[in-house]
C-alpha cells in the first residue's frame, strides 16, 4: 500500500470536537441532544463526525451512522435508516434485534427486506413509521446510550427529511445523540433542506456548528501529518494556494505533489483539474473501472460493478488494487463494494465523461439490475436505483414502468416518494409510445395513485388536483364504477378540507351514477364515507339510514375493511338517537371485526368513538378503560400522535368528569411529550386549560386556551370551539371582567353547532347564563342602571335546540332553568330548581357540577330560612371542592358560610384534624411558589416543574430564583433540606404524584 492520504492527526477542530464532547456528555445523563454540522464539500464534516462517534464508543455510547445517497428525484427513501439498521442487525443477536425492533419491525422490513416482516402485521403501520423508529430509538437507547449520525442530509428525500423533523421535536428524555452533517453550500433558496435549519435551529435541545477552512497552520499541520515531516515552505504555499484550506483538497494536493516529485507548480488550479490529476495517472483498465464506479453514485457493490464492468475477474481486481492503494476509492464499511472517497472526487470523474459514454455506463447498470435485483446494494432500494439509470440514459420507454415499480416499492412506507416516482412518470408519459400497453395500465391509473400518494402524504390539495385530473381524463363517457370511486376520492379530500356539503353532494351524486344492481365495492366505498359525513354534520338519522345500507353491501360484497367503519358509525349514531346498549354493541362489533382482519385506523376510531359514546352516557369509568385500550393500539402502532392524542382526550375528558384532576394533569404531560399537532394537540391543550380554570389558575388557563385556539383558526367546529370558549370565559369571570366573558360566549355560540354536539354546547350555554345572572346582580347591588334581560334570555331559548338525550344533558337544562331564578326580577326564592339539578348530576356522577349545584342549593335554603338543609349541602359542596382542588368554588362555599354564618367544620370530617401552625409562612410564599417548591424538594428539575404545573421553564426558573431569594438559601439541595426539617408533610408542600414514563 501507498503512504497515507488521510492525516493520522486529527488537526484543527478542537472547538468543535469540543462541544460535541459536552453533548455526548449531556447524553449520558438522560438528555437528547441534536448537533447539526454544516460546511461546503470537502471541508472536514466526516472527520469530525468520526473522531466524535470514537469518542462515544470509548464513552460506551452505541453509534449508529447512515448516509443519504444522492440519486436525484428518483432517490431511495429512507436509505440512511436503512444502512444503520444493516448495522445494527449485525452487531447484536436475533432475539436482540427483535426486541429492540418490537411493532416497527413489520414496517421497517419494507426499509430493510433482511429484517423479514412478522405475518400478520398490519399493512397500514407503515402510515406511522415515524412513530415506531421513536419507540426503538427509545427502545435502544434505554440498553444503552445511543449516537445517531445522519450524513449528507442535503440529499435527504422527504420521508427522511420528515423523520428526522419528527425525532427531533419528540426525543426529550431517551440518552440519544443525533448528528446531521450537510453541505452548506448545496443548500440554495429552494432547497427543502433550508426551512428545516432554521426551525431546528430555534430549538433548545439543537446546536450548530459550521465549519471553516483551514488556516495555515493548520494546513501546515495537517500536511506533516500526511508526508510524516514538514513541508518545505515553497510546497506549503503551493498546497495551500491551490487547496484555500478545504481539507479534502489538501489531501489531493499533497497526494499530487509527492506523485510528480514536489513539483506541481504547473498544476491547472481549477477545481476539476485538481481532482482528475491523479485519476489520470493511473491505467487505463483503472480509470474506465473508475468511470464506471462513477455512474453508479458514491458506492457501488462489488458483484454489481463486475456484472457492469465484465471482463476476466484477475483482470477487475487488479485495476481496484490499483485505485485502493492509490486513495481513489476505498472498501465499504461492510467489506461488499467500493466508494469513493469523497463525492467530489466522483462528481469530477462523472462529469469528464462525455455524455454518449455517461450514457452507455448507466444503461449497463440498467441492465444488470434488470437481469438480477438481487445485485443491488439494498433490494428495497432497487427499483428506484433502475429507474434512475434508465432516466440517467435518456431511456423513457424503460424509465416509465421502472419508475411505476418504484412507485409500488414506496407505496408502503413513503408516500413522499411513491408521489415523486408517479409524478416523473406522469411528466414523461405523453412522450413514451405505447404507454398503456408497455406498463399494463392507463394514464388515469397513474393519475388515481398518484392521487392516493399525496392524500397519505398529507398533501390534500395535491391529490385534490391530481384526482380532477383523473376524472377529466376519464371523461363523461368512461366506466361508471371507476368515476364513482374518482368522485369517491375528490369527495375525500373536500371532507377533510372542511367542505362538508360539498362532500355529501359529490358522494351522493357518484352514487347516483351506480345502477342499483349488481352490487359491487363501488357502492359500499361511497356510503361508507357518505354515513359519517352525515354523522359528522348532525344528519343523524341520515346517517343510520345510509349506515345500515353501507353494512348491508358490504356484507354482501365481502368489503370487511368498510363493513367495519359502517358498524362503528352505525353504533355510535344508534346510541345518540337513545339506543345506548344496542348502539354500543353494534359500535363493538365493528371494533372486533376491525382487530380481526388488521384494520390499524378502523380499530383506532372503533376505540375512539365507543370511550366517546361511554362517556356521553355516563359511563366514566368504562370510557376510561376504552380509551386506555385503544391507546395500547396506538402505542403498538406508532400513532400516539394522531389517534392516540384522541384517545387521550377522551380518556382525560372522563377523568375530569370523575374528578380525577391530578391524574388527567399527569396523563397531558404525558400525551403532550409526543408532540401532537394541530387538533390533536389542541384538544389536550383545552383539557389543561380546564383544569387549569377550574383549580383557580386563571391566567394560565387563558395562556393555554389561546395557544389551543391558534391551532384550530381554521376550525369552525364547536366540539373545539365551545371548550376553549368556556375555558377563557372563565378565566376572565375569575378576573372579574364579566363583560369580557359574556362577549366570549357569544362570539362562540354564533356557531351553535349541530344537535349531537350539545356536549359542548350545553356547558357554555350555561356558564353564560350564570355570567349573565351575575352582572345583573352586581349591577342591581350597585344600585346601576342594569343589563337588560336579553342576553340570557337569548342563551336560555338556545336549550330548545338541542335534544336532552344524556345524563350531562339533563343536569345542564336542569341548572340553566335553576339558574334563572337567581335574576333579580325572579319571583320568591325557591329550592326546588337546585334539587332537581342536584339530583341529575349525582345521577351523572360529576363531582365538580355536583358540587357547584349544592352550593347554589345551600344559598337558596339560606334565603328560604331551610339553614339545616343548607349547612348539609354547603358541607357536601366544600368536602368535593376540597378533595377536588377546586379553588374558585371552595372560595364561593367558604363566603357564602361566613355570610350565612353556617357552621361546616363538624360537617367537612367526622374527626377534624386540629389547625396546625403553618411552618413556611415566615417566609412570605405565595400560592404558586409553595407549589414549585413542593417540587423541587421533590427532586424535579426546572423542566419537569414547568412540564407538571404548565407552564414555560423560564418561569419555573422565576419562580425558583425568588424562592431561594425568600427562602434565603444558596441552592436547590438548601431548599430542599429546609422543607424537610421544617415542614416535611405540610399539605401545601406535597408535590403531585410521579410522572409517568412513556
Amino acid at each position: 500500500m501507498r503512504g497515507m492520504v488521510v492525516s493520522p492527526v486529527f488537526v484543527g477542530r478542537h472547538e468543535e470536537l469540543a462541544t460535541l464532547a459536552s453533548e455526548l456528555s449531556k447524553v449520558q445523563t438522560g438528555r437528547a441532544c441534536f448537533v447539526l454540522v454544516g460546511g461546503e464539500a470537502g471541508i472536514g464534516k466526516t472527520r469530525l463526525v468520526d473522531e466524535a462517534t470514537r469518542l462515544a464508543e470509548t464513552s460506551g455510547l452505541r453509534a449508529l451512522t447512515g448516509r443519504c445517497v444522492e440519486l436525484g428525484p428518483e432517490g431511495l427513501p429512507l436509505a440512511p435508516l436503512a444502512e444503520a439498521l444493516r448495522t445494527l442487525s449485525r452487531s447484536a443477536s436475533p432475539e436482540q434485534v427483535d426486541a429492540w425492533l418490537g411493532p416497527a419491525r413489520g414496517p421497517l422490513a419494507h426499509v430493510l427486506p433482511s429484517l423479514e416482516p412478522i405475518p400478520g402485521t398490519a399493512a397500514d403501520q407503515g402510515a406511522h413509521l415515524p412513530e415506531l423508529v421513536l419507540g426503538m430509538i427509545e427502545r435502544l437507547s434505554a440498553d444503552r446510550p445511543l449516537m445517531l449520525v445522519l450524513e449528507d442530509l442535503h440529499w435527504a428525500d422527504q420521508s427522511t427529511l420528515n423523520l428526522l423533523t419528527y425525532l427531533i421535536r419528540t426525543l426529550r428524555e431517551a440518552p440519544v445523540l443525533m448528528v446531521g452533517t450537510y453541505r452548506s453550500d448545496e443548500i440554495h433558496r429552494r432547497h427543502p433542506l433550508r426551512p428545516l435549519l432554521s426551525g431546528w435551529e430555534r430549538m433548545r435541545q439543537a446546536r450548530r456548528l459550521e465549519l471553516v477552512r483551514f488556516r495555515r497552520d493548520e494546513v501546515a499541520a495537517q500536511v506533516a501529518a500526511i508526508l510524516g515531516r514538514p513541508a518545505d515552505p515553497g510546497t506549503l504555499d503551493l498546497v495551500l494556494d491551490r487547496s484555500e484550506g478545504n481539507a479534502f483538497l489538501v489531501e489531493e494536493m499533497v497526494e499530487v505533489v509527492r506523485d510528480g516529485g514536489g513539483d506541481a507548480a504547473g498544476l491547472s488550479p481549477t477545481l476539476r483539474d485538481l481532482l482528475l490529476i491523479r485519476a489520470e495517472a493511473r491505467s487505463a483498465a483503472a480509470q474506465r473501472l473508475l468511470r464506471a464506479t462513477s455512474a453508479a453514485g458514491r458506492q457501488v457493490p462489488e458483484r454489481l460493478l463486475a456484472a457492469v464492468a465484465g471482463g476476466e475477474p484477475a483482470a477487475l481486481f487488479e485495476a481496484l488494487r490499483e485505485l485502493v492503494e492509490n486513495h481513489l476509492l476505498l472498501v465499504d464499511e461492510g467489506g461488499q463494494g467500493y466508494a469513493f472517497r469523497h463525492a467530489l472526487a466522483r462528481d469530477a470523474v462523472y462529469h469528464d465523461m462525455l455524455p454518449g459514454e455517461r450514457a452507455g455506463w448507466h444503461v449497463a447498470y440498467a441492465q444488470a439490475l434488470s437481469s438480477n435485483p438481487d445485485l443491488a446494494a439494498d433490494q428495497a432500494g432497487a427499483p428506484a436505483a433502475l429507474a434512475h439509470h434508465w432516466l440517467a440514459a435518456l431511456d423513457l420507454p424503460a424509465a416509465l414502468p421502472a419508475l411505476l415499480a418504484a412507485a409500488k416499492t414506496s407505496a408502503m412506507y413513503a408516500p413522499a416518494e411513491q408521489l415523486t416516482h408517479l409524478e416523473r412518470a406522469l411528466e414523461i408519459w405523453p412522450r413514451v409510445p405505447d404507454a398503456a400497453a408497455l406498463t399494463g395500465t392507463d394514464l388515469i391509473e397513474v393519475l388515481t395513485e398518484a392521487g392516493d400518494a399525496a392524500y397519505r402524504a398529507g398533501s390534500v390539495d395535491r391529490s385534490r388536483s391530481l384526482v380532477g385530473q383523473a376524472l377529466a381524463e376519464l371523461g363523461e363517457n368512461g366506466s361508471v364504477s371507476r368515476r364513482a370511486l374518482l368522485m369517491w376520492r375528490r369527495g375525500r379530500t373536500l371532507l377533510d378540507l372542511g367542505q362538508h356539503d360539498e362532500s355529501i353532494s359529490i358522494l351522493r351524486a357518484a352514487l347516483d351514477l351506480l345502477p342499483a344492481e349488481p352490487l359491487e365495492y363501488a357502492h359500499v366505498a361511497l356510503l361508507t364515507p357518505l354515513a359519517a359525513t352525515y354523522m359528522r354534520d348532525g344528519s343523524m338519522q341520515e346517517a343510520a339510514t345510509v349506515a345500515e345500507r353501507a353494512v348491508a353491501v358490504a356484507t354482501a360484497v365481502g368489503a370487511h375493511t368498510e363493513q367495519a367503519e359502517a358498524l362503528i358509525t352505525l353504533g355510535w349514531v344508534r346510541a345518540f338517537l337513545g339506543e345506548a346498549e344496542s348502539g354500543i354493541a353494534t359500535l363493538m362489533d365493528g371494533l372486533r371485526l376491525a382487530e380481526q382482519i388488521g384494520a390499524v385506523e378502523t380499530a383506532m376510531r372503533g376505540w375512539t368513538n365507543s370511550s366517546d359514546a361511554l362517556e356521553m352516557f355516563g359511563r366514566h369509568q368504562e370510557a376510561i378503560d376504552s380509551a386506555n385500550a385503544g391507546l395500547e393500539l396506538a402505542r403498538r402502532t406508532g400513532s400516539v400522535r394522531t389517534h392516540g392524542a384522541y384517545l387521550a382526550g377522551n380518556m382525560i375528558e372522563s377523568m375530569v368528569h370523575l374528578g380525577h384532576w391530578q391524574e388527567a394533569r399527569r396523563a397531558i404531560a404525558q400525551a403532550l411529550r409526543s408532540e401532537p399537532e394541530g387538533l390533536f394537540s389542541a384538544a389536550l391543550l383545552e383539557r389543561a386549560a380546564q383544569i387549569a380554570v377550574l383549580s383557580g389558575r386563571g391566567e394560565e388557563a387563558a395562556r393555554i386556551a389561546g395557544q389551543a385556539r391558534a391551532m384550530v383558526i381554521d376550525s369552525n367546529e364547536p366540539q373545539f370551539l365551545h371548550p376553549l370558549a368556556g375555558d377563557l370565559a372563565e378565566a376572565q369571570r375569575l378576573a372579574g371582567d364579566l363583560d369580557a366573558a359574556l362577549a366570549t360566549i357569544t362570539e362562540a355560540l354564533r356557531h351553535p353547532g349541530h344537535a349531537h354536539l350539545a356536549r359542548f354546547s350545553l356547558p357554555l350555554i350555561w356558564l353564560g347564563t350564570r355570567i349573565g345572572i351575575d352582572r345583573a346582580i352586581l349591577a342591581r347591588d350597585r344600585r346601576k342602571a342594569g343589563p337588560s334581560d336579553e342576553i340570557v334570555e337569548q342563551l336560555v331559548a338556545m336549550v330548545g335546540d338541542f335534544p336532552v338525550i344524556t345524563p350531562a344533558d339533563q343536569g345542564y337544562a336542569l341548572m340553566i332553568a335553576a339558574e334563572q331564578t337567581r335574576l333579580p326580577t325572579a319571583g320568591p326564592p325557591s329550592s326546588q330548581e337546585w334539587h332537581g339539578a342536584v339530583t341529575a348530576w349525582r345521577a351523572a356522577d360529576e363531582p365538580y357540577m355536583l358540587a357547584y349545584c349544592l352550593f347554589r342549593l345551600a344559598e337558596r335554603q339560606c334565603a328560604t330560612s331551610d339553614r339545616g338543609e343548607a349547612v348539609r349541602a354547603a358541607a357536601e359542596a366544600s368536602r368535593l371542592a376540597a378533595r377536588l382542588g377546586a379553588e374558585p368554588l371552595s372560595a364561593e362555599i367558604d363566603a357564602l358560610a361566613r355570610r350565612a354564618r353556617l357552621v361546616l367544620s363538624d360537617e367537612v370530617s367526622e374527626e377534624p384534624a386540629p389547625t396546625s401552625p403553618d411552618p413556611m409562612a415566615q417566609f412570605g410564599l405565595t400560592e404558586r411558589e409553595r407549589e414549585v417548591l413542593g417540587l423541587l424538594a421533590a427532586g424535579r428539575s426546572n423542566s419537569q416543574i414547568a412540564a407538571e404545573l404548565f407552564i414555560s421553564p423560564k418561569t419555573a426558573s422565576v419562580h425558583v430564583s425568588n424562592i431561594l431569594a425568600k427562602l434565603g438559601v444558596t441552592g436547590r439541595v438548601e431548599a430542599a433540606a429546609l422543607v424537610h426539617r421544617l415542614a416535611p408533610s405540610h399539605p401545601a408542600l406535597i408535590p403531585p404524584g410521579p410522572r409517568p414514563g412513556r
